[in-house]
């Protein structure tokens, strides 16, 4: 599973609205305030994203809990989102550069085409996969009380 702590920003009745913070790499470097990658990454990074969780469990805004997904549906929204528009595109490329002996005009709009349909294939299953298998709260992490020793 991989975990992302989130907080509770708003209640309704059949789920709560989560937001992260993404953290990026250029954060633990020492001369990240000086090196174009870390100023770009600080300038480009979003500073929060919104989602919205349905979920039984009782929460209150402001709250942190701990929101997972499994790999294997990481790995394929990824696969879903890349890979097959490419090879939908160089399908159809190929079928038409194949079939017609086409012009670069036609092999280029058959690459389109072909793109577009991938694109299209990979909104309608990531919209199945999300409502197949939504995200799952898994435990809402505790407040921490911090006592003076004396």
């Amino acid at each position: 599973m991989i975990e992302q702590i989130a907080t509770v920003l708003a209640v309704e009745s059949d789920g709560v609205w989560l937001g992260t913070t993404p953290v990026s790499t250029c954060n633990s470097c020492q001369v990240s305030n000086d090196c174009g990658s870390g100023i770009v990454a600080k300038t480009l990074t979003p500073r929060q994203s919104r989602f919205f969780v349905a979920t039984d469990v009782p929460l209150l805004p402001g709250e942190r809990v701990t929101v997972a997904t499994s790999e294997q549906q990481l790995v394929l929204a990824a696969l879903l989102v890349y890979l097959l528009p490419l090879v939908l595109l160089l399908g159809f490329a190929l079928l038409v550069h194949f079939s017609w002996q086409a012009t670069e005009g036609w092999l280029v709009l058959a690459a389109a085409v072909g793109a577009a349909c991938g694109l299209a294939m990979a909104r309608y299953y990531g919209n199945k996969m999300v409502q197949q298998q939504p995200l799952i709260i898994t435990a809402v992490l505790p407040e921490l009380n911090v006592q003076q020793v004396s």
